[in-house]
């Protein structure tokens, strides 16, 4: 029989819980700068040599990298010291992302593309591995009186961290220039360096470790395939969902190569877009109690419609189309951050296989992104042939791009009535 875990004292938890916010502001900051879609990763493949029309490539082994998730199954039988397991991935994923920069301008150009898509899929890889056990280990560790208030507190310090980093971000890269390969490869360095300092800081949270990890078995995915409301749920997301498969990977291309525009004001435009969101949230989770998850989805659709149709209509000289569709998108962005885990969770029973649920859940979504990310790249290949003017739009290939993902997006909306009715 496996000996009971002993609790941790209030000093601990409080120690615990203060190292854990420090942790998500410092992954914050890694994140805004490291991320393989992010304003400063995107400017530096593009100056290290990275054809910008595959720059879905980097989108795709980022979502295939969720395979990890599928080690985990054999893993969380094996694992014994998690803490030590969690703290050396941690480590790893921010200084796989520091070699590769590092070591890319020193490579001949037909490997660094290679090079940068290998380390973005093992440092993801890193990423999906430790998940399930970090968050494990975090929701154990927040007294459950605590948990509203915390969870609350939390994500505030994260934003505040994300929006400050933005904007310091933005102003940094105005300031070397998008072109300038030495000064990017040394904001990726700096952001690289808080990666570190996040996996540093859980060096002092304190975690029993567990004697008996949980089991997966293998009856657990039958499971989750015969129970119809939750697959009914995950075809709704995938068609839901599927013009940000193609466009996701191409936001900084768009803004950086076509449009031409400064740094501080992508930066601006993102620190605008994260405070609308940030300020509507916490309205939106009342409202989904109220109405339900379903309800707020129809009108999310429409408007995810309409910015990708901003698109269309901005130029190098005329930005405002997409600085008004990244203010109103925000509002989409919170309505589905707030309904689509409410009807996740509506799906997934109260006890039994539920990690085999979020694993394949995740699984297939991040898998769709992969697909669209590899698709997308003969897609804008061939649409890079067609030039037209249509009154105030001007449809070259990426104008025409975004305006399909808007116009497929119409009829996706539909997807909504395979989500689960009522109240979350």
């Amino acid at each position: 029989m496996p000996h009971p875990v002993r609790s941790l004292t209030k000093h601990e938890t409080r120690s615990s819980l203060v190292w854990f916010n420090w942790n998500v502001s410092l992954r914050g900051v890694f994140e805004t700068i490291c991320g393989g879609t992010t304003m400063v990763f995107v400017a530096y493949a593009l100056a290290v040599g990275v054809p910008r029309n595959a720059m879905g490539y980097f989108s795709a082994v980022l979502s295939v990298a969720c395979i990890a998730q599928l080690l985990c199954l054999p893993l969380a039988n094996r694992v014994r010291r998690r803490k030590r397991f969690i703290l050396w991935l941690a480590i790893t994923e921010p200084a796989l992302v520091l070699l590769a920069i590092l070591s890319a301008p020193l490579l001949p150009p037909a490997w660094r593309p290679l090079v940068l898509c290998a380390a973005v899929f093992l440092a993801a890889s890193c990423l999906h591995l430790t998940r399930p056990f970090a968050d494990d280990w975090l929701a154990t560790t927040i007294p459950s009186g605590l948990r509203g208030r915390y969870l609350g507190r939390r994500i505030r310090v994260a934003s505040f961290a994300i929006i400050a980093a933005t904007l310091i971000v933005g102003l940094a890269v105005d300031a070397v220039g998008t072109r300038n390969l030495t000064g990017l490869a040394a904001l990726l360095v700096t952001g690289s360096a808080f990666g570190i300092g996040a996996a540093l800081s859980l060096q002092r949270v304190t975690m029993h470790e567990q004697l008996a990890p949980v089991a997966y078995r293998l009856s657990d995915w039958r499971a989750v395939w015969r129970n119809r409301r939750f697959i009914k749920l995950l075809l709704g997301t995938l068609i839901f969902t599927l013009p940000f498969f193609f466009a996701v990977a191409y936001y900084q291309v768009f803004n950086l190569e076509v449009l031409h525009m400064r740094p501080w004001l992508i930066a601006t435009m993102g620190v605008g877009y994260l405070l609308v969101k940030l300020l509507l949230t916490p309205w939106f989770g009342r409202l989904c109690d109220h109405v339900g998850p379903r309800r707020l989805l129809w009108l999310a659709g429409p408007i995810y419609a309409a910015f990708f149709l901003c698109f269309p209509f901005a130029s190098a000289d005329r930005v405002w189309p997409i600085i008004l569709g990244w203010a109103f998108v925000a509002i989409a962005d919170g309505i589905y951050g707030v309904a689509a885990p409410a009807s996740l969770y509506t799906t997934v029973p109260a006890e039994g296989a539920r990690p085999a649920y979020f694993a394949l859940y995740n699984l297939i979504s991040l898998g769709a992104y992969a697909i669209g990310g590899v698709i997308a790249v003969p897609m804008l290949g061939a649409l890079a042939r067609i030039d037209w003017q249509w009154g105030p739009a001007a449809l070259g290939g990426y104008h025409l791009f975004y305006a399909l993902c808007g116009l497929v997006m119409l009829p996706c909306t539909a997807a909504v009535l395979l989500f689960p009715r009522g109240r979350a």
